[in-house]
Parts: C-alpha cells; sequence; structure tokens
C-alpha cells in the first residue's frame, strides 16, 4: 500500500531542480520498465517513483510548475509558475529552511500557505535584524 504523504523536503528539492534547469523527470518504476523488456537502468524503484509522480502531481495542482506528460512516464517540465517561483524564493535560503522544517516537525505538518506565510516572516525577520545592524 503507498503512503500519499506530502514530503516538504522533497516539494523543495523538486522546485529547486526545475529552477536550476532540469527539464524532465523520469517516473516509470523499474519494475514496469522490466515488464515492458524496456532498460530499466535509469528508472527508479516501485517507491521512489510513485513517489516522485505524486509530488509532481501535487506541484502541478498546487500552480507551482507546469508539466507535460507524456505516455512513457515522463514528464516534461514546461516551468515554474509565478506561484511557485514566489514559494520557493520564500524557501530557497538554507537557514530559513532549516527553521521552517523545525517548526513544521513540531507542529506535525501545516499547509503549503502557512509555510510559505512563516519562511516571509523568518526572511522579514532577518530583513530587520540586517537593517539595525547597517542603522
Amino acid at each position: 500500500m503507498a503512503a500519499w504523504q506530502r514530503d516538504i523536503d522533497e516539494i523543495r528539492r523538486l522546485l529547486l531542480e526545475i529552477e536550476g534547469g532540469r527539464d524532465m523527470f523520469c517516473a516509470l518504476p523499474q519494475s514496469t520498465a522490466e515488464a515492458m523488456m524496456l532498460p530499466s537502468g535509469d528508472c527508479l524503484p516501485d517507491a521512489e517513483a510513485r513517489k516522485l509522480a505524486y509530488h509532481l502531481s501535487l506541484l502541478e495542482s498546487a500552480g507551482f510548475a507546469k508539466f507535460s506528460r507524456l505516455e512513457n512516464a515522463n514528464w516534461v517540465v514546461r516551468g515554474l509558475t509565478w506561484n511557485g517561483h514566489e514559494l520557493l524564493d520564500n524557501i530557497r535560503a538554507d537557514d530559513v529552511w532549516q527553521a521552517v522544517r523545525e517548526r513544521h516537525r513540531l507542529l506535525g505538518g501545516f499547509s503549503m500557505e502557512v509555510l510559505s506565510d512563516l519562511a516571509k516572516e523568518i526572511t522579514r525577520g532577518k530583513l530587520g535584524r540586517m537593517e539595525d545592524t547597517h542603522a
């Protein structure tokens, strides 16, 4: 049975990879490739392929990224949306991300809207401290 849980680290990783220029993801499970007698060396183990496809689908349905899906389980990246760029800008800095992740862990999770707002708040706090030191 597959676990259908959103992994915020996976969301961030995928956004960073797309922004960095990744233009395709293959979510074909190894077992499917082998059953179809296709080369399976570049395919992911079944659970990882399902997790990747699920998170790409979440990015698309949330309006963070756009994809074209091919019959061979390839997801062709068409780009990040405005909202995808905004979210990534809020969670890009490693120190901000670590603070967000810690609060996410302590609370047992929260929505992407709260995640983004929290990252904004942490960033604004850093900005305020920077302004204080330069004043």
